[in-house]
């Protein structure tokens, strides 16, 4: 009993050290690309926050923004995409 209760305190910080790379989430590295509903203007959103002043993705169903800027691209954010300001535009 006595050599088990020598290992508690490796084995509690052991346990601490594996919750803590468990809970150490990155960020998301995606790349998001939406294409302008009302023309053939794809933009680049990666690092970009939705907000009032960049864009935002309305509830209504479709998908605002992919992986890649192409439309049979993987989708990213569900809604439809609405530009609110300025974004970079992808070059074809």
């Amino acid at each position: 009993m006595n050599r088990i209760s020598k290992l508690l305190p490796a084995l509690a910080l052991l346990l601490g050290a594996t919750l803590a790379m468990a809970m150490n989430f990155p960020g998301n590295p995606t790349e998001r690309y939406a294409k302008d509903p009302s023309a053939e203007i794809w933009y680049d959103l990666t690092g970009i926050t939705p907000g009032g002043s960049t864009y935002h993705c309305d509830v209504i169903s479709g998908t605002c923004s992919r992986e890649e800027p192409m439309t049979g691209a993987d989708q990213v954010e569900n809604g439809t995409f609405v530009k609110n300001g300025n974004l970079p535009v992808v070059n074809p």
